[in-house]
């Protein structure tokens, strides 16, 4: 799963020269910790509550108490790359920056939403994660195979991997009995791990096997069913 996947697109913003006063009422307002700061549509810098708390009085500006060298992040990250910035970072969020344009912010938030839906914990689904070819046509055949055993994949999303080839992952309702992995399988694709679905959000990792694989998946947004 890719950050673009998960962050918040429309961001709310602070400039060098607003006061604290005003920043203050909107992170109050708005709910959040930390506002992106822009001048002249580019990223400059991040102001918290903690920097306005901090601030010597209260005619101060952003500019004055702002972090002027941000940690960004950016949309095709994989959110558990974000989230190890964070946690070593001790950061609340990260701007998401592309080229030169800020895109979005991810928060620790999202990355629980993305965590949640990781593991299940409230649909009886199963995450796969599949090594794959490259190719549009060839991840069809990925959605195609499952439906055909009477599956339905709920979303799927892929990264790229090594040697031109993708790790896609998707989750998938399939009737009681079937198991999707073994389908997969028995077709040429190489799983590398099964998130079983339930309440208790068992987890059983299957080792990586040598297995011929045979279709890829090219890059989708993800889904929700």
């Amino acid at each position: 799963m890719l950050v673009r996947h998960w962050m918040t697109e429309q961001v709310e913003l602070a400039h060098p020269e607003d006061d604290l006063t005003n920043v203050a009422a909107r992170l109050r307002g708005r709910s959040v910790r930390q506002l992106p700061v822009v001048s002249q549509g580019r990223l400059v810098g991040i102001v918290t509550d903690r920097d306005v708390r901090s601030a010597p009085d209260s005619s101060a500006t952003v500019e004055m108490v702002m972090n002027r060298k941000p940690v960004t992040t950016t949309s095709g990250t994989r959110v558990e790359d974000a989230a190890e910035m964070l946690r070593g970072l001790k950061v609340n969020a990260l701007p998401v920056v592309d080229g030169d344009a800020l895109v979005g912010i991810i928060t620790e938030s999202d990355l629980l939403e993305a965590l949640i839906e990781l593991c299940h914990l409230f649909e009886p689904t199963t995450l796969l994660e599949v090594e794959c070819e490259e190719g549009g046509v060839a991840v069809q055949r990925l959605r195609d195979l499952l439906e055909r055993h009477h599956a339905s994949v709920r979303w799927l999303s892929a990264a790229p991997g090594e040697n031109g080839r993708q790790l896609v992952a998707l989750r998938v309702d399939a009737p009681i009995g079937h198991v999707p992995e073994r389908e997969l399988e028995e077709a040429g694709y190489r799983v590398l791990s099964v998130v079983m679905g339930d309440k208790s959000a068992r987890v059983r990792e299957r080792s990586r096997r040598a297995g011929t694989p045979s279709a890829a998946g090219a890059r989708h947004p993800r889904h929700h069913g």
